[in-house]
């Protein structure tokens, strides 16, 4: 994904010198850490505590720059006017915020009734567990929250997307990047929804809550992927 993130960048300003480019280092960086973290699970014996376990989840969230570089490429990059790249920012940001805010209400709402956070995270003599299971038969089953996007949204995004082909050159031009930014900027953006969706999933139940529950209990945290989840009376 950083690599993605280079090559968008400099399609966008191929006239750009690299060092100039700030989104196409900022693609390099990523590449770089996610090179030299690689490691470090091995070096330090990472195990199932949920601190360790979510960090593979929370990397799913550079997915998203498939969908968010070709938008910031064409605001930093692009020829329209400043006021309509800065509405097409603020028009992302708003829907990404709006889409990662339910997750961060929903487990706000699970934290205050114990009943179902006492099967998310169950605690035993030991330690204290994180329960796939008791997650989503809580988020799924209980509450029925989406954590997906509406096939909607991809149908929607898709069929605009696409019918802008036959007018590729004449877009390119009026926008000032490369067609495949415009074409990512419509198609991908249900793909931020997702992906940075269940990376804000992945921070509120591998580390904000454990936080909150070790502060109280002084215990570990880990992980039960497999396990079925306690009966819940409601």
């Amino acid at each position: 994904m950083g690599f993605a993130a280079w090559a968008l960048a400099t399609g966008a300003a191929p006239s750009l010198a690299l060092h100039d480019n700030y989104l196409a280092l900022l693609g390099l960086g990523i590449s770089s850490l996610a090179i030299l973290a690689l490691p470090v699970p091995y070096i330090f014996r990472w195990n199932w505590e949920t601190k360790y376990f979510g960090a593979s989840v929370l990397s799913l969230s550079s997915a998203a720059i498939i969908g968010i570089y070709p938008t910031l490429c064409v605001a930093f990059y692009g020829s329209p006017p400043i006021f309509l790249r800065f509405l097409l920012v603020l028009f992302e940001f708003i829907l990404i915020f709006g889409w990662c805010r339910r997750f961060t209400d929903i487990y706000k709402n699970i934290y205050l009734k114990k009943t179902f956070f006492c099967c998310i995270y169950i605690e035993e003599p030991c330690g204290i567990y994180y329960s796939q299971q008791g997650d989503k038969k809580v988020i799924e089953s209980l509450l029925n929250f989406k954590q997906f996007p509406s096939s909607i949204y991809f149908i929607i995004s898709s069929l605009i997307a696409f019918s802008l082909f036959p007018f590729a050159t004449t877009i390119s031009r009026l926008a000032g990047v490369p067609f495949i930014h415009i074409f990512l900027t419509i198609f991908a953006t249900p793909l931020n929804l997702l992906f940075l969706g269940l990376a804000t999933r992945g921070w509120l139940v591998f580390y904000f809550y454990p936080m909150k529950i070790k502060r109280e209990k002084n215990k570990p945290i880990y992980v039960d992927i497999s396990s079925r989840p306690p009966k819940i009376t409601i």
